[in-house]
């Protein structure tokens, strides 16, 4: 298990960035215990959007998750808003929910830099001012491991060129195998018989080949990370929203990120990882 974290609140400790604004942090007490903190995540620009630390009363593993990195995708930030409302029982979570505040506004795939999500190559320096924040706050959290919550169009290997009702795991060990539990844990909980199409499968495995967060997460940091696709293929927004929080708790669960009241246990195997 990696040693946890606290994420640094003040320039100075960013290495002189004002990655994080203090002039709007806000801490309050958690059902359980624990605390939940607000900042804000490039305060005072048009990227600036909510940053979500929650502290569990028990230690355990650390994880990022991200949501809205693309503003077409509303089931995906539905849900990372969701998990930050979450208390959990052990561990820390540090959220992004609305990550591509601009693009969101516009209900867009991108934003005036284009394509969020292809701004992280592996290996060599993030290409935006939002990415390299999104980037440095992950690095500066020491995750154990990062979600990144989308939705698409279609479903994957049915709909050419689509990803929807797909888990990509990264490379990393425990990932791939937790990502086959939290499939057959959506599709035995949530998705109901007459939308066979629907199922959730495991995608392809993220390495570092493809400038995506995710990928940039296996192959900089040797982590495991997830990228969550629902689709919006005859499915409401709202739906899709409580299926991929359903996975991502069940994700973070495996990991020994254990909501607190939560709907599912973790089937992971070793959680120690």
């Amino acid at each position: 298990m990696r040693r946890r974290t606290v994420l640094a609140h003040s320039a100075a400790a960013l290495g002189g960035s004002a990655l994080l604004g203090t002039g709007s942090t806000m801490a309050a007490a958690q059902p359980g215990g624990g605390t939940r903190t607000t900042e804000t995540l490039l305060p005072g620009t048009k990227y600036a959007s909510a940053v979500v630390t929650i502290d569990a009363p028990n230690d355990g593993p650390t994880a990022v998750v991200v949501g809205g990195m693309h503003g077409d995708e509303p089931s995906g930030y539905r849900a990372a808003s969701d998990v930050a409302s979450w208390a959990f029982d052990a561990g820390k979570l540090v959220v992004l929910p609305k990550a591509n505040q601009p693009a969101i506004e516009r209900g867009t795939r991108h934003n005036d830099n284009g394509d969020l999500n292809r701004k992280f190559p592996t290996g060599r320096e993030v290409e935006t001012k939002l990415a390299r924040a999104i980037w440095q706050l992950v690095e500066e959290t020491d995750p154990d491991v990062v979600l990144d919550l989308h939705s698409s169009k279609g479903v994957y290997r049915t709909h050419e060129s689509f990803v929807g009702q797909a888990i990509f795991p990264t490379v990393v060990d425990p990932a791939p195998t937790y990502a086959q539990a939290a499939v057959d844990t959506a599709n035995d909980t949530v998705v109901p018989w007459y939308l066979p199409y629907h199922r959730y499968e495991r995608g392809n495995l993220l390495d570092g080949s493809s400038p995506l967060l995710v990928h940039k997460v296996a192959g900089d940091l040797d982590l495991p990370g997830y990228i969550v696709e629902s689709t919006k293929f005859v499915l409401d927004p709202s739906t899709a929203a409580r299926w991929t929080s359903l996975v991502a708790e069940t994700l973070l669960a495996n990991h020994g990120i254990l909501r607190h009241d939560g709907r599912v246990e973790p089937t992971g195997g070793d959680r120690n990882t």
